[in-house]
């Protein structure tokens, strides 16, 4: 009742710093070392059980296909997703994946509900308990649903099967998107039309993301600089 009434309370820079943020990086950089290394175990233990292995000609045109999607995430998400989930989010957000449709909007609820603004330490620190949340009942769902939802699909009528396919999606981009531009209202149109026309344009995927993600934090940025409108929360 306390924190509903005068609201949370932020931690002092110097404590936050020693007993939050570098606990963090400490975990989460063996965490996210973890994570890599065992991603190479189902190859490895299929050629130790096996003695199959796939041919390096076939690894390395999957390994340039994946790269020249995901390269341009490895920059834009870190940057553009920091400032709302802050360190711990980026590890488990980074090590989970479904971020922009799953542990960003988490993250955002948590601080709605809290009633902290982000780019702070307790909005970081209220984040992170919201990711945290999130990873753990996906893996119950993820457990759940692949025990049931085989089934559970299968009986689905063909066209509720195939609006499932074209429009679901596009219903995660708009709810996300709503969400976040109901917290500033004025960047959402040129946001839209930062990202349109490239789109339109039909250019790749990684020509549009950085040109949509920069364009909008560069519009913002100029919009505080020359105009001083900013966007709601702040503080330290």
């Amino acid at each position: 009742m306390a924190a509903e009434k005068e609201g949370f309370v932020d931690i002092e820079l110097k404590v936050f710093e020693e007993e939050y943020v570098k606990p963090v990086h400490k975990v989460g950089f063996w965490t996210c070392i973890g994570v890599s290394l065992g991603m190479f175990l189902p190859p490895i233990l299929l050629y130790l059980l096996y003695g199959t292995f796939a041919p390096w000609e076939a690894i390395g045109a999957g390994m340039a296909l994946a790269l020249t999607y995901a390269v341009p995430f490895f920059f834009i998400e870190p940057i553009s997703y920091y400032p709302v989930y802050g360190d711990a989010g980026n590890y488990m957000s980074m090590t989970t994946g479904n971020v922009s449709n799953l542990r960003l909007p988490c993250a955002a609820v948590a601080q709605a509900v809290a009633g902290v603004p982000e780019g702070t330490r307790k909005g970081a620190a209220i984040a992170a308990i919201g990711i945290a949340v999130s990873v753990l009942v996906g893996v119950i769902g993820v457990f759940l649903g692949t025990l049931t939802g085989g089934w559970v699909t299968a009986q689905f009528p063909s066209w509720l099967t195939e609006a499932f396919k074209a429009y679901l999606l596009p219903a995660i981009w708009g709810a996300v998107f709503g969400q976040f531009a109901l917290r500033g209202p004025i960047y959402a149109l040129p946001a839209l039309i930062i990202a349109g026309i490239p789109l339109m344009l039909g250019w790749k995927a990684y020509f549009t993301i950085p040109i949509a993600v920069f364009g909008t934090i560069l519009f913002g940025y100029a919009l505080y600089k020359w105009r001083g409108i900013a966007p709601g929360g702040g503080g330290d």
